[in-house]
């Protein structure tokens, strides 16, 4: 890749018009390029997790991005990424001797988010199935989601759903907390590191 770019820049400088081309193709590549670079650093990025310090990832995938982004300009972007290969042995060639017993951060905020989103999801299905059955028989009802106290109200003058007791906090962040730490082995921190 950097011989040909040492190549350019060997001939001489080049033409004005050629330097306004390439800086508006890098300009151009819009919203669809820049989703499918960082779709696969992202990737990249998620295999270096727990087993490169962050800011060395950090680095990695600036480096990484540049290189996309200059081979973009010679040849299409799917060459561009299939040229440094699967995500994974790419993201292990950069991991080669490094420890293999850090905290996967990255991993972790992504199951806690998961879990939060699978217990809204549940939880409003929950409740929106006994506002359909309060529609038809009328009336207010009240029961029991994980915890929380669910209450649904279906009358002639309107319908109105709520949650209350203080489980409604407690239980989703504590559900988050939970896959946080059993997938991010977050107890890995506390733990001595050899001298």
């Amino acid at each position: 890749m950097n011989s040909s770019h040492q190549k350019l820049d060997a001939e001489g400088p080049r033409d004005p018009q050629q330097e306004q081309r390439a800086t508006n193709t890098s300009r151009g590549r819009g919203l669809a390029h820049a989703a499918r670079r960082e779709w696969y650093l992202l990737k990249v990025d998620l295999f270096l997790d727990g087993r490169v310090p962050g800011r060395r990832r950090k680095e990695i995938l600036n480096d990484l991005r540049n290189i996309i982004d200059a081979e973009a300009d010679i040849h299409t972007l799917q060459e561009a990424i299939s040229g440094l290969g699967e995500p994974r042995e790419l993201a292990a060639s950069y991991a080669e001797g490094t420890s293999k017993k850090r905290v996967l951060w990255t991993a972790g905020v992504a199951a806690g988010l998961a879990a939060l989103m699978v217990y809204w999801i549940l939880g409003l299905t929950y409740t929106l199935g006994m506002l359909s059955v309060a529609h038809q028989a009328g009336g207010e009802f009240s029961s029991h989601f994980f915890f929380v106290d669910v209450l649904v109200v279906s009358t002639a003058e309107g319908i109105g759903i709520g949650w209350s007791g203080d489980a409604a906090l407690w239980f989703p962040l504590g559900l988050a907390a939970l896959a946080f730490i059993g997938t991010s082995r977050a107890w890995r921190v506390f733990r001595r590191r050899p001298r």
